[in-house]
């Protein structure tokens, strides 16, 4: 019957179109490079023997869906489908019209396909005119922008590094430019450490310079930490930027050798030793948080026992707080819990767990900080509260800035609530300032720093108490 012809006939033709888009979207690709993210701990580290796997497919239908993705249709016309004719022209070296299958993906839903078709031409045309596939990618925008000339500038570095280093180092200064920067200062190590470092070395840019400088120390270190860790303290004199290459090859050594990392890290000078744990600690807490505290432990033993503590050791706390709480906030809890107050490393690595807890169970946080005793430490997690609450919940803010038992510091964050409220529901915040726990002088003042006094009332009617004519009775 004709209709159902007309139906077959087009369900035919659509499902040949998609198999062709498909075969644009998963065709076989070259293994990705690891770039600086690659790595954690030995111990965690997975193999590769099953990333690719043959193609066992037998199909020899143009009807059915191929066995696997990769494998290409027979009997399907490439001249009316221009993304397969694009693979198809590249697999045989004929001219190829990137701009235009450029359109095309453009134009298609946004969802993981079109990423992944971005993905492929970027890579594709990296390899074969990386400057024309740039340009084309400075006119897109946000994820796009970054992820295709991410993968143009990865193809461009194997070819010529030198020239892909010099194009990024004139991008807008941004965190997406330096981050480019770093990945690919890391490629070019590894190939060529001694014309990577020497062009890193010679840039002006203080923050580029940093972050091409750290992307060769983290390749250097992950062959050859000890040698990439004698650069770092004795050839870098800037101090922002030896403390950030410093962290790098601490980690990276770390990955390798955990014990040897740390044995170097406690023998450095104070301020390089301390930023130095810290680093190879976050490293240890990503994958094993207990066991970076027990490490912590080591450390805080060997302090004296009296006298002020560096900030760095707060802060290793800290740390180990924060990534751990990410994971397992009422175990960090408990931990942080244990740790001295001196010096607010209790405090600090309490705070950490707080804001990481309210992200994850802002009532099981709010319960949590509300079974503790009365002091510092409580105070500490509730002020957290009030600065994560304060622009979302004003009033339950004011709450949490009212159970600080610390006169000066519940004023302050009563008054940094109120501040903020009163933007959004002035007879609210007016309302809650005439009830708070504050000294009536304290509360006139907040009235009149804020507009918040209470408004004048009604004057009294003529013949009332208080009114009337003079005289009268």
């Amino acid at each position: 019957m004709p209709a159902k012809a007309t139906l077959l006939f087009i369900a035919i033709g659509s499902f040949s179109i998609g198999v062709a888009t498909d075969r644009f979207l998963f065709s076989p690709e070259e293994a990705a490079e690891p770039g600086s993210a690659r790595g954690g701990m030995e111990v965690a580290r997975k193999s590769n023997r099953d990333r690719h796997r043959p193609d066992h497919s037998n199909s020899k239908s143009s009807t059915q869906a191929p066995a696997n993705r990769n494998e290409l249709p027979e009997g399907n016309n490439s001249s009316s489908n221009p993304i397969r004719e694009l693979i198809e022209n590249l697999e045989r070296g004929r001219p190829v019209d990137f701009a235009g299958t450029a359109r095309a993906i453009l134009n298609m839903p946004s969802g993981p396909k079109r990423r992944e078709a971005l993905h492929r031409l970027a890579s594709r045309w990296g390899r074969s005119d990386p400057q024309a596939a740039l340009r084309w990618s400075e006119g897109l925008t946000g994820r796009d922008q970054f992820s295709t000339m991410e993968d143009i500038l990865r193809h461009w570095s194997e070819e010529d590094p030198a020239a892909a280093a010099d194009y990024v180092a004139q991008l807008p200064g941004s965190e997406r430019s330096l981050h480019l920067l770093r990945d690919l200062s890391h490629r070019w190590a590894e190939t060529d450490r001694s014309a990577a470092l020497e062009w890193s070395m010679a840039l002006d840019d203080p923050a580029l310079r940093m972050r091409a400088i750290r992307g060769v120390a983290s390749s250097w270190a992950e062959h050859e930490p000890a040698e990439a860790a004698a650069f770092t303290t004795n050839s870098l004199e800037n101090v922002n930027e030896r403390n950030h290459v410093l962290e790098a090859v601490a980690r990276r050594w770390a990955e390798r050798d955990l014990q040897g990392a740390l044995q170097w890290a406690r023998a450095l000078e104070s301020g390089d030793q301390q930023r130095a744990t810290q680093s190879v600690l976050r490293l240890v807490a990503e994958h094993n948080p207990s066991e970076a505290a027990s490490l912590y432990q080591e450390i805080a033993n060997e302090l004296p026992p009296s006298g002020p503590i560096s900030r760095e050791y707060r802060h290793m706390a800290q740390e180990v707080a924060r990534v751990w709480s990410s994971s397992s906030p009422a175990e960090a809890a408990q931990w942080a819990l244990t740790l001295p107050e001196r010096d607010s490393i209790q405090r600090g690595a309490v705070g950490d767990v707080t804001e990481q807890w309210m992200r994850i169970d802002s009532m099981a946080a709010g319960e949590w900080i509300s079974s503790l005793p009365a002091g510092r430490t409580r105070d500490g997690a509730s002020e957290r509260v009030v600065h994560m609450t304060t622009h979302t919940d004003p009033s339950a803010a004011f709450d949490w800035a009212q159970s600080i038992s610390e006169d000066h510091r519940r004023f302050g964050l009563i008054h940094h609530t109120l501040t903020q409220w009163r933007n959004v529901d002035r007879p609210a915040a007016r309302q809650a300032l005439s009830t708070a726990d504050i000294p009536a002088e304290v509360r006139q003042r907040f009235g009149e720093e804020l507009g918040l006094a209470p408004a004048p009332g009604p004057p009294p009617a003529p013949g009332s108490a208080g009114g009337g004519q003079p005289g009268a009775e």
